[in-house]
């Protein structure tokens, strides 16, 4: 390769300037931004703090008292006492209630001092307040908001929104609640105060120079607003503000427009009142504090530019920093496996000769790379299948050879046996008074025993006749629960079901009954007492699958490697035929069964194709 050499100190003096002035001027635009949002986000976080230290405070100095004298006033027998006193009365005078009751019902103010005036509306129409004595002709107590209110939250005490009361024309907002005794209501006792005072204990915290609070009521509706008094009682859209509405993401600062100005709005919801605060401040204001931080910050990265820059002059020839570095991270790379990583080629220098031939060198790398790759892929893949295919191989020659030999000698071997049998029923019943009576019994168990061993062969004949119909899965599953669950109480374990929605299978319901009763009774069989056993059924990639799991020890390597193989077993007294019956059963019903064991259990997945609707009457191949 020839590559003319050129000379890279004058544009390495030119690409100096543009590497440091870039990174100052969008460094600057980043600081900005920075500082922008951290100046917000600490007014997100004072404001938040201050409307938390407002619902605080009104919560605990008087919503809460509040809810707590009205419970304990409500929940007194004198309080019900009242109600039937007072009936269908407006009391005017303390001399219409018997004094002992007075004195308790207006001793009860004391339990919460900003209380402006206590009352009680019975189920009758009657009403009684304190202190004033209100009495209007026609007055109907449970027509107001307070007692319809109290109604709808039975048993609760419950806040209302603000109104302004008729005796005084102060704006007040109030606690009700139910008065019950054997699940009747008697009326509701009501407890007002004046939300002048909230006013006076928002208006000492302050929002920055220009901020304010407005508190809105869970009607939306303005009940204080220190700056505003005109918008008392009136909703966000009266007062041409809707966005006010929109604020629901707690201690978030959003844009509002309020008087054709430019806001920042910070809300706070009470869990409890459900009342809105909400922090007003102007957005020039902050504006202003990120102006007053980032004023020195530039002038002193100004300095710092000047100087670097001064310095990079005199000894520009010196460093050559930008080729180098793409050659180091080059060789990172590949060192790291990254076979695809080139090194820019900018300029015919040294560098770019250097660069030229490390790219060349991984372009020869890669191809070597991927030759062996594909090389060790194929290895690796021909090994497997070629496992697999002698597994399956030695598997299902197994199965043939001895469904093949029980299908030759089953009947030869039990019509003998049924003989036998029958000739020992018979000694059997002439000889019951016999010494050796009970050996008939263990001779005709014994038959009946390999009987059960011949029919286990016969099951693993491949030509066995099958009667398939389309069936669901989970029927056959459920049909099965009783008889499982018996065998589950027996040894004090459980069987659960999880069967999801899955579509008809072309089946022989008698060969999937054995398949699921072989493998449930193997798992109950594994496990220890109060186990469980879970079935489930769902569907995958355009199977059935039907999943068997226990709760046992897990299954040993060296049986997992042979598993479905003719008499493996590790019972005393198993024949090893159970679940090489299960395969043979699948094998005819061009299904597969997988296996996943550990130390917490096994579970075995037995795969059965979807087939469709137009092969119903096409029969199944065995």
């Amino acid at each position: 390769m020839n590559v003319k050499k050129q000379s890279i100190g004058n544009q390495f003096i030119i690409w100096t300037l543009l590497v440091c002035v870039l990174p100052f001027v969008f460094g600057g635009l980043y600081i900005e931004k920075v500082i922008t949002k951290q100046v917000q986000e600490n007014f997100e976080y004072y404001t938040y703090e201050i409307l938390s230290k407002i619902h605080n405070k009104i919560n605990d100095g008087s919503i809460k008292p509040a809810y707590e004298a009205i419970s304990l006033l409500a929940m007194d027998d004198r309080t019900a006492e009242l109600a039937n006193s007072v009936g269908d009365r407006q009391i005017t005078m303390p001399e219409m209630i018997d004094s002992k009751i007075y004195r308790f019902f207006t001793n009860s103010q004391n339990i919460f001092p900003r209380m402006m005036a206590i009352a009680i509306g019975t189920d009758q129409g009657g009403y009684f307040e304190y202190p004033s004595f209100f009495s209007t002709e026609g007055y109907e107590p449970r027509s107001r908001i307070w007692y319809q209110e109290a109604l709808n939250h039975r048993g609760k005490a419950y806040l209302t929104d603000p109104y302004f009361m008729q005796t005084t024309e102060e704006l007040v907002v109030a606690v009700a609640r139910t008065v019950e005794r054997d699940d009747k209501i008697l009326g509701v006792v009501v407890a007002g105060w004046n939300v002048q005072e909230l006013e006076k204990e928002i208006e000492e915290f302050k929002i920055g120079t220009s901020g304010y609070v407005i508190m809105l009521s869970q009607n939306n509706k303005i009940i204080v607003c220190p700056k505003h008094s005109e918008w008392l009682m009136k909703t966000p859209q009266e007062i041409g503000i809707p966005q006010l509405m929109d604020l629901t993401d707690d201690g978030k600062i959003q844009h509002i427009t309020i008087e054709g100005k430019e806001k920042l709005a910070s809300v706070n919801t009470s869990n409890i009142s459900g009342w809105k605060a909400i922090a007003i401040i102007d957005e020039k204001e902050l504006t202003q504090k990120g102006n007053q931080i980032m004023t020195p910050i530039f002038i002193a990265c100004f300095i710092m530019l000047t100087l670097i820059l001064s310095s990079i002059f005199l000894i520009t020839k010196k460093y050559v920093i930008k080729p180098i570095s793409g050659l180091t991270e080059g060789v990172a790379a590949l060192a790291n496996g990254d076979l695809e990583y080139r090194v820019a080629i900018e300029d015919k220098n040294e560098f770019g000769i250097l660069a030229e031939a490390f790219n060349e060198m991984a372009r020869k790398l890669k191809e070597n790379f991927k030759k062996i790759q594909q090389q060790n892929e194929m290895i690796l893949w021909n090994t497997i299948k070629q496992k697999e295919i002698e597994k399956q191989i030695a598997r299902l020659d197994q199965l043939n050879i001895i469904g093949e030999m029980a299908a030759g000698i089953a009947h030869e071997v039990r019509n003998p046996m049924t003989t036998v049998r029958g000739f020992l029923q018979i000694l059997a019943k002439k000889e019951h008074d016999s010494p050796h009576a009970s050996f008939y019994g263990i001779m005709m168990e014994e038959l009946d025993r390999a009987n059960g061993i011949i029919s286990e062969f016969l099951s693993l004949a491949k030509n066995k006749a099958v009667n398939p119909k389309y069936a669901n899965l989970n029927d056959i599953i459920t049909a099965l629960l009783p008889l499982l669950q018996a065998d589950a109480t027996v040894s004090n374990k459980k069987i659960v079901l999880e069967l999801s929605e899955i579509p008809e299978l072309f089946i022989d319901e008698k060969e999937i009954r054995q398949i699921i009763l072989n493998m449930v009774r193997n798992g109950l069989e594994a496990m220890k007492e109060k186990g469980e056993v879970r079935i489930r059924t769902y569907c995958e990639d355009n199977l059935v699958i039907m999943a068997i799991a226990d709760q046992g020890t897990g299954i040993k390597a060296e049986i997992l490697e042979n598993i479905g193989i003719p008499f493996q077993t590790t019972k005393d007294n198993g024949t090893g035929l159970g679940l090489p019956v299960c395969y043979s059963i699948a094998a005819r019903h061009n299904a597969k069964i997988s296996v996943e064991t550990g130390s917490g259990g096994t579970e075995f997945f037995v795969k059965f194709a979807i087939v469709q609707n137009n092969s119903k009457n096409e029969g199944m191949q065995s």
